[in-house]
């Protein structure tokens, strides 16, 4: 079973959870809330997160490729409504 790493939306923007741990802080944007947990992946030793997912309107998690892989973002930009 691979590592998850979840980017949910919260009551002041983005947070991230992996391993049911939510990040100390919230994001502005899903994009800031992505790097962030990009971030503390890469400083992580005790493994590797293998898939990313969001979470869909309807509270179904949806695995997307991490945004440094995309080259067109704005596919992301418009899952999520304003």
């Amino acid at each position: 079973m691979g590592k998850y790493c979840d980017i949910v939306p919260h009551a002041t923007g983005w947070v991230y959870v992996i391993d049911g741990l939510q990040s100390a802080s919230y994001y502005h944007t899903y994009e800031l809330a992505m790097e962030a947990a990009k971030a503390h992946v890469a400083r992580e030793r005790s493994g590797r997160v293998e898939i990313f997912r969001r979470q869909a309107l309807n509270g179904e998690m949806l695995p997307v490729p991490p945004l440094g892989g995309m080259s067109d973002t704005s596919i992301l930009r418009r899952s999520f409504p304003a």
